[in-house]
């Protein structure tokens, strides 16, 4: 679930009104990515939800270690997301209190503009940085063409909206795409 707010990010998407009618139909795992200002705001109202893993932007968040806190307090997975300009060290003084690290592998809100190359290398750099257990997820233009390049290079899950629901079978997609996943680390 991403949620925009207009003012950290350009966009304004969904909201918690929008989020529980979602979790009226479905019981599949739900994660949020917070591109909003205060994103302590959200926690309470997303664990409600059955959300089960929140990440918000490093560069949004007065208090990361607070805010990290109150996520796993509440019964929620925490992370931290990084824009694509974010080093990706600036995760560091917070490892031990995160389970994954959402990278943007392209700008964020720039539809258009795609997956930036060099975020295969950033995810490998990510990579060597984080303690086995922290996973490392990707969202920003990823699909068929990137996919096995990060997973090889780390990737543990991967946000792949447009490349499935611009499929002519979202599900047959999300089987191959699967599929080129589980070979990529079979290779790696």
């Amino acid at each position: 679930l991403d949620i925009e707010d207009g003012n950290f990010s350009p966009g304004i998407t969904i909201g918690i009104d929008s989020i529980r009618h979602v979790r009226s139909y479905t019981d599949a795992e739900l994660d949020a990515h917070l591109m909003v200002t205060n994103p302590e705001f959200y926690i309470e109202d997303l664990c409600a939800c059955g959300v089960r893993a929140v990440a918000a932007h490093i560069e949004s968040s007065r208090y990361p270690s607070r805010f990290l806190n109150q996520i796993r307090q509440a019964g929620m997975r925490p992370g931290f997301a990084l824009n694509y300009k974010t080093p990706v060290d600036a995760v560091i003084p917070y490892l031990d209190l995160t389970d994954y690290i959402l990278l943007l592998t392209s700008e964020s809100d720039c539809a258009g503009v795609g997956f930036k190359p060099y975020s295969i290398e950033r995810v490998h750099a990510l990579r060597t940085l984080l303690p086995d257990k922290t996973e490392i997820w990707v969202d920003g233009g990823v699909d068929d063409g990137n996919l096995a390049a990060l997973a090889r290079a780390g990737a543990d899950r991967a946000v792949v909206g447009r490349a499935l629901f611009a499929a002519p079978d979202p599900a047959q997609k999300a089987r191959e795409l699967c599929a080129l996943v589980r070979a990529a680390k079979e290779d790696a």
